[in-house]
């Protein structure tokens, strides 16, 4: 008989497979100091970094503007959305839109952003 933990673990795993698995929705976690903590496959590929390069970085180093002033907004707001430019390594820019919005991991404070290509429909 399960106790609600063995549901709670498979979610968890459920969750974290869909959203690695994501093809069209770039997932990058953060915390309060900007630093990226976790990236799914699909920030990798919009951004045309490898993970291990992309969790080196803060959020705002590859936009004009270092994210401002999306960066305290999103702190402050429980949801926020908009538009962005991600300047690549490679010298092409992506027009993207975003949510970021507030959660735990573990028990600490994190962020979370989904990015898109601007007009991507998936």
């Amino acid at each position: 008989m399960s106790d609600g933990r063995d549901t709670r673990l498979l979610q968890l795993t459920l969750l974290g497979e869909a959203i690695q698995c994501a093809k069209t929705a770039a997932v990058f976690v953060w915390d309060e100091d900007r630093n990226y903590v976790a990236v799914n496959d699909a920030a990798c590929e919009l951004v045309g970094l490898t993970c291990e390069e992309l969790l080196t970085m803060r959020v705002g180093d590859l936009t004009p503007d270092r994210a401002a002033p999306h960066f305290t907004e999103a702190q402050r707001e429980t949801r926020l959305t908009g538009r962005s430019q991600i300047d690549r390594r490679d010298g092409t820019s992506v027009e993207v839109e975003w949510v970021s919005f507030h959660t735990h991991v573990a028990a600490l404070p994190y962020m979370v952003s989904v990015v898109w290509p601007l007009g991507a429909t998936g």
